[in-house]
């Protein structure tokens, strides 16, 4: 049996063109999965994907950037390089983003917030922005278990938290992982 790409190679040299498809078998289907992992990301590069970015990192430093939310490394009883969360400075301001590198269908985001408690503080509300232009307001508890954030299945390539919201004098705040759930 000649290899399929052989047989290719022959019909174009022969100056013809041909397409084959076929249906996707249910083992081919992507898998549901955590689509935002990437624990080979580069702060501030965008040299792979997904990618996540911010408008703020704590001092620029290593253990507190915005791809440590992204790394699978969900401990978030400390802070640090032992602890690596995104750990932003004391602002109103913040938005960290995930770019996904490509349209994925996502219906669900769970949150690890850093719980370095009393060190930390916690944000009690945020914005889920999505790139087709939807959001999705959540409220965030204290609380050193994942949280999760399920919501009607849409297509993006990328997701923004936003409006992230604590009480005053502002303190310490940081997010642990990140996983957006979709195929």
């Amino acid at each position: 049996m000649t290899h399929p790409t052989g047989f290719f190679r022959t019909a174009m040299a022969a100056g013809l063109l041909c397409f084959v498809a076929s249906l996707v078998r249910a083992e081919e289907e992507p898998a549901y999965r955590n689509v935002a992992l990437n624990p080979a990301d580069v702060q501030g590069k965008a040299e792979s994907y997904p990618h996540a970015s911010a408008n703020s990192e704590y001092k620029n430093l290593p253990p507190f950037a915005a791809r440590c939310a992204i790394d699978g490394k969900t401990a978030n009883h400390g802070h640090g390089a032992g602890c690596p969360s995104w750990g932003p400075d004391r602002r109103t301001d913040l938005w960290w983003r995930v770019d996904l590198g490509r349209t994925v269908a996502i219906d669900k985001v769970v949150i690890v917030i850093r719980a370095d408690f009393p060190h930390d503080r916690h944000w009690h509300s945020a914005t889920i922005e999505f790139s087709d232009g939807s959001r999705e307001e959540i409220e965030i508890e204290k609380t050193d278990k994942p949280q999760t954030f399920s919501f009607t299945s849409r297509k993006a390539t990328w997701l923004r938290l936003t409006d992230l919201v604590q009480e005053e004098p502002l303190g310490w705040c940081g997010l642990s992982e990140v996983e957006v759930w979709g195929r």
